[in-house]
């Protein structure tokens, strides 16, 4: 009984996270295609943008140095972010597939993602969704007036697209080497850029 206890905590230990990457420009529709994503799949979604903004409503050090970023615009310390996912995964549990959107958004979060991880998970894919600049501005904008989100402004905007284009972009062609990629242009409505989506990843949860 001993011995099996000790497999199964061997096991339980060496699993891998599962993880799906998606990343996108502000505006492109991250969250909205993980709603469905989870709706069809049952994988459990962690937005890194929404686990921050939670903290940032924390009356701790970490929260109000998280809300003082997030409200400028600026990417918050990646030992931060990468403890929450850290620790939200665990509270879930290793066996799901987890979705991760907004993540990594620079080299630093690939850096603090494998000092944090190390070779604990697997990348079952990654799905990277553009769109045009002008088309986001507009979205970002309509959103604004029930979002209630304090980046939602049409000058933090434009501060988060140049991030973005300094950034994120390049990171989008590093996580094609990583491993398995989607690549989808988030145009039409949100049915048919899920149904775009789900094509290419049925095939990559069958692999």
């Amino acid at each position: 009984y001993i011995f099996l206890t000790l497999i199964n905590i061997y096991l339980s230990m060496s699993e891998k996270y599962k993880v799906i990457f998606i990343v996108g420009p502000p505006g492109v529709g991250k969250n909205t295609q993980c709603d469905k994503l989870v709706e069809k799949y049952k994988f459990v979604h962690f937005g890194a943008g929404d686990l921050l903004r939670a903290e940032s409503k924390k009356d701790t050090e970490d929260g109000k140095l998280v809300n003082s970023l997030i409200s400028q615009g600026k990417i918050v310390p990646v030992k931060i972010t990468c403890g929450l996912i850290k620790k939200a995964m665990d509270e879930s549990g290793k066996d799901k597939i987890f979705l991760i959107d907004g993540y990594p958004r620079n080299q630093e979060n690939i850096d603090g993602w494998n000092e944090v991880f190390g070779d604990n998970y697997k990348l079952v894919t990654s799905i990277i969704l553009g769109c045009d600049e002008a088309a986001l501005e507009k979205r970002l904008l309509e959103r604004a007036k029930s979002s209630g989100r304090s980046d939602d402004k049409s000058e933090v905007i434009k501060k988060r697209f140049k991030v973005y284009v300094e950034q994120s972009q390049p990171i989008e062609a590093k996580l094609k080497q990583m491993g398995p990629f989607i690549e989808v242009q988030a145009t039409g409505s949100i049915d048919e850029v899920f149904g775009k989506i789900t094509a290419e990843l049925d095939e990559k949860l069958k692999q």
